[in-house]
């Protein structure tokens, strides 16, 4: 009995292998949100681990310009733009997508405003800590070990407790967490709160009446080659995310130790998931969203499947180091012998 309960310990002191410990900060750089909650901050993380394409886009596409990363996070109300025939009210039309990814545009320095805006980014980002930077690294670490890992494996030189699956199933947020520990900018505060409408008191020769202040952004129409470079951008993008994932199930299938199929089986979840709701982001991305989110109905998707592969991913470390748990499953293909 005393044995037993010194084995429970030494299985509570060590759940899950390190190296998946020293990835799990990954998933939170590639959902990094600067909204102001803590629900709404762990649903953004949430919906990036259940859809590669939204936090890939953000990392990849934006850029390191200040303005550009806070104008990401901006609903489609606070953007105008000139209209190409001049008519209207002073020239300019309201626009009804966000101004990123496909339809990137740049913002207008000749604006009235242009000052108040740039004050308003500058409360809105930050330097990148020393300590957050340092993360990055710790992850970019064990990932990058892993895959180099894994590769190794595939030479015969290989150990059934210690094949890393995580570490290659989690390398396609290594642009996120590169773009983190090497970029120097961090949006921190929620552009859509510090760009929201505002009452201002005019002073008493004015009359003293209240006034609502709604900052708006003039945004201009970019070169052709820049439009042509965004959208393959994009695309690939969308390419990566619907298809890098599937590389870790073709190494776990096709790879020593061979006859470990239920890792296959199980790694395909994720794969799945993440293929079918990159793809349905990039549909979305296309047919212009007015918001971060897009359609509530695909973010509470998103989400919810970021939800269900997280309690996979545990579940996923708990086997890798239990790896006799995977005979439970009562099926010839889940050995758990190193036979080649």
């Amino acid at each position: 009995m005393a044995s037993g309960a010194i084995h429970i310990i030494s299985k509570l002191l060590n759940p899950i292998p390190q190296y998946v410990l020293g990835c799990l900060p990954a998933i939170a750089i590639i959902g990094i949100s600067p909204k102001g909650k803590f629900a709404e901050k762990l649903t953004w993380v949430l919906r990036c681990f259940g859809c590669p394409f939204t936090g890939l886009l953000y990392s990849c596409n934006v850029g390191k310009d200040e303005v550009k990363l806070c104008i990401y996070w901006l609903s489609s109300k606070y953007f105008q733009t000139e209209e190409e025939n001049g008519q209207g009210e002073g020239g300019l039309k309201q626009l009804y997508h966000r101004p990123v990814g496909v339809y990137a545009m740049s913002v207008s320095e000749d604006q009235d405003n242009y000052n108040d805006i740039k004050d308003i980014i500058n409360r809105c980002t930050a330097r990148t800590s020393v300590l957050e930077r340092l993360s990055s690294l710790v992850s970019i670490y064990y990932i990058i070990v892993g895959v180099i890992a894994a590769i190794s494996r595939t030479t015969g030189q290989f150990s059934c407790e210690d094949w890393p699956y995580i570490s290659l199933l989690l390398s396609w947020t290594i642009p996120a967490v590169f773009k983190r520990a090497f970029s120097g900018t961090l949006v921190v505060k929620d552009p859509d709160v510090e760009f929201a409408p505002r009452k201002i008191k005019k002073s008493e020769s004015e009359g003293g009446n209240e006034i609502v202040h709604k900052p708006q952004i003039i945004m201009k129409p970019v070169s052709g080659s820049h439009k042509i470079q965004k959208f393959f951008t994009v695309l690939l993008v969308a390419f990566i995310s619907i298809s890098y994932p599937w590389i870790t199930v073709f190494l776990a299938f096709y790879t020593p130790p061979v006859g470990y199929y239920c890792r296959s089986k199980f790694l395909s979840i994720f794969c799945s998931i993440w293929s079918f709701n990159s793809f349905l982001a990039y549909i979305s991305h296309l047919k212009k969203e007015d918001h971060v989110e897009g359609h509530s109905w695909i973010h509470i998707w998103f989400s919810f499947c970021g939800f269900i592969l997280a309690i996979f991913l545990f579940i996923l470390a708990l086997f890798t180091n239990n790896i006799e748990w995977w005979g439970m499953f009562n099926d010839p293909n889940c050995s758990t012998t190193c036979g080649i």
